[in-house]
């Protein structure tokens, strides 16, 4: 048995809340954690600072994104940057202003150029953090995700 802390994320990371598009679940905020987890394996992010501009993570969100939803719209950044900023959502993940910045209205995402300038980095909980350190507990979560998101598109 997974144990409790585990538990309690997955759970909450299967809350992420989704959109509607065309009557379909929004899949982006999925996708985006599980292209994370991959930098994480991959270790391409060694430490809990999640770039807007990390290439691994953007490339391996666009590619999942085209995988799932047959087009490439997922490799530009103005569409990126809409799972990275929305995350923010959850209770799980952070992002990290410079001087205490944030945008004054968070139903709109900003652009990637307010990002660049404003925001130093996104962050994960430390304690998910630690637990993605573990291949076992990557791989639990990124299967969690898929099954609740993804059946039949990964």
């Amino acid at each position: 048995m997974k144990n409790v802390l585990l538990s309690t994320y997955a759970d909450m990371v299967l809350s992420v809340h989704t959109g509607c598009v065309n009557g379909k679940i929004a899949v982006s905020k999925p996708l985006y954690l599980i292209a994370i987890m991959e930098a994480i394996e991959f270790q391409v992010l060694n430490e809990n600072k999640i770039d807007l501009f990390n290439v691994f993570v953007r490339k391996r969100f666009g590619q999942l994104y085209e995988q799932v939803n047959g087009n490439k719209k997922g490799y530009e950044i103005s569409f990126f940057v809409r799972p990275f900023f929305h995350l923010d959502s959850a209770m799980f993940y952070h992002l990290i202003w410079k001087q205490g910045l944030e945008p004054p209205v968070k139903a709109v995402t900003p652009s990637a150029k307010y990002l660049r300038e404003n925001l130093l980095y996104a962050k994960l909980d430390d304690e998910l953090w630690n637990l993605l350190q573990v291949a076992d507990n990557r791989e639990y979560l990124k299967r969690s995700i898929i099954q609740r998101y993804l059946t039949e598109k990964l």
